[in-house]
């Protein structure tokens, strides 16, 4: 029985690893933020920036049509459109700071993790 029991906490782990919890942080340097929307996963999950103008490019590598959203303050100050499999795209907005979410509004795509979190100081 204690070997069961350490099969389920492994996989209990394994699977709480891709919950989006505070993993490593990626800088946007001079203003520029790379973003690799893949099946179900935006990386970085977690990007900090410098206040200001933030160009955000855009990289498809799912299988699937994907966008990318940053949605902050009630409201949604960068878009890009659904982007093909292996399509790329650029954004930018001037940010103030505070906390945004990064998301991808596919169907049911952000109930599926396709989520991260962007905070400008």
């Amino acid at each position: 029985m204690p070997l069961v029991r350490l099969l389920a906490a492994l996989l209990a782990a394994v699977l709480l690893s891709g919950c989006g919890g505070a993993g490593p942080v990626t800088q946007a340097g001079d203003g520029r933020l790379e973003i690799t929307l893949d099946d179900f996963l935006i990386r970085p999950q977690n990007a900090r920036a410098r206040r200001g103008e933030l160009t955000v490019v855009v990289t498809n590598a799912g299988r699937l049509g994907h966008n990318f959203r940053l949605r902050g303050g009630g409201r949604d100050p960068l878009e890009v459109p659904t982007l093909l499999p292996g399509d790329s795209d650029t954004a930018s907005a001037r940010l103030p700071p505070g906390s945004y979410r990064m998301l991808c509004t596919v169907a049911n795509h952000e109930q599926l993790g396709m989520t991260g979190r962007l905070v400008v100081r």
